[in-house]
């Protein structure tokens, strides 16, 4: 196969091993009320079953990325494939709480390592101008197993048990593939392959020094954090607040919800294309946050059906438009490279994930409670803060070798 050829397969078994963990974690939503039932469970211990595969890369985000610069993306994630397998076929036995958390909490271990070595393996393979673009439908894909489970797990499958066999079977299918086809970087001798990796692995020292000292990947994990606070903060409440608000029926609600997940798809794929027009990431990123905020701020004042889908779409596409941006920064910042770019992935994810756990649930609605107004209006905060870090964002330059 041609080196051309074979990075387009790379990329793609990339995306497809995106999305399994995904997939049987958004699965859970459709058996909320059975799981509640079989294992007598509170609101609050479903919640830590959905949650709990992001709990393990809020942990384990910064150390992945570190182990991964050192031993190769390719061996870390062969692992993290074993362990995701293990607690999707796990589950399917779990019939308490406790093994069932567990298993739960296995199945993110893929979409982490993946996560946190998508840049680096990207641009090994492809030259620095697709990197945005490519991640943006890196993203994209991540997206699209969550609303493939939701929207069809109940129609397919009979039984909890079945839809978890798939998933399980889907996770070894994608894990399979990676063996088969995926190398880290696309050098043709064996000899080549082992003199660059040997050049290119960091002591664990000297990732900490030269990740945990570069200004940009703190700016831009707050960037990323933010735009993730406010994101989850709106896709979770929204329906609510308009029922509340203006007694529109519930399914509609959630129609418009989902507009802003609909527009994150949109900004995944246009925004890096607006971006390679501008060429200036704190012109891109803070216009991002502008727009942002103007949108959060007016995308629920009106009580009409038609006006609140257009405006709830349009603030999805700003808020997603920055993430790959934000995804290809781990290669883009001056002095990392794909050297660095595993370890600066992690800290990124990292406060990535606590921005989408944290800020809704720990910060915002303990202060709004049920005041959606104040709630939307805290939420727009966060786009001003986006909004400052941009400024002072480092220009990305070409660092990829």
């Amino acid at each position: 196969m041609s080196k051309k050829n074979r990075k387009w397969l790379v990329f793609t078994i990339m995306c497809l091993a995106y999305m399994p963990g995904s997939y049987a974690q958004y699965q859970l939503s459709v058996y909320a009320s059975e799981l509640i039932q079989s294992f007598g469970l509170t609101t609050s211990q479903f919640s830590s079953l959905f949650t709990a595969p992001m709990i393990v890369a809020i942990f384990l985000s910064f150390v992945g990325g570190m182990i991964s610069d050192k031993v190769g993306s390719k061996k870390v994630i062969n692992i993290s494939f074993v362990i995701a397998g293990i607690g999707m076929i796990g589950r399917v036995f779990a019939n308490s709480y406790m093994p069932f958390f567990l298993c739960m909490a296995l199945t993110g271990f893929s979409n982490m390592f993946v996560n946190i070595n998508a840049s680096k393996i990207t641009a090994s393979w492809f030259e620095q101008e697709k990197l945005g673009i490519l991640m943006g439908i890196f993203g994209f894909c991540g997206q699209l197993p969550g609303a493939f489970a939701t929207a069809t797990t109940a129609v397919l499958f009979d039984s909890r048990t079945s839809a978890f066999i798939v998933s399980a079977i889907f996770c070894i299918s994608v894990f399979v593939l990676w063996l088969l086809f995926v190398k880290d970087k696309p050098e043709d001798t064996m000899e080549e392959r082992e003199k660059i990796d040997q050049e290119n692995q960091p002591s664990i020292g000297d990732s900490l020094k030269v990740v945990l000292s570069n200004k940009g990947v703190w700016l831009v994990s707050i960037c990323i954090m933010m735009a993730l606070g406010s994101t989850v903060t709106l896709s979770t409440f929204m329906p609510m607040a308009l029922q509340t608000m203006y007694g529109i029926d519930m399914k509609v609600c959630g129609t418009i919800a989902s507009m802003l997940t609909l527009g994150n798809c949109i900004g995944s794929i246009t925004g890096p294309i607006v971006f390679s027009k501008i060429k200036n990431v704190k012109v891109f990123v803070s216009g991002a946050a502008v727009l942002s905020f103007a949108g959060i701020i007016m995308c629920w004042r009106f009580p009409s059906i038609f006006v609140l889908h257009i405006l709830v779409l349009y603030t999805g596409i700003m808020l997603g438009a920055s993430m790959p941006i934000f995804l290809s920064a781990p290669v883009l910042l001056e002095g990392l490279g794909t050297k660095y770019a595993g370890s600066a992935a992690g800290v990124i994810s990292t406060l990535q994930l606590l921005g989408a756990v944290l800020i809704p649930t720990y910060i915002l609605t303990p202060i709004a409670g049920e005041n959606y107004s104040l709630l939307f209006m805290l939420a727009s905060i966060c786009m001003v803060i986006m909004f400052l870090c941009g400024l002072l964002l480092p220009q990305f330059g070409n660092n990829q070798k």
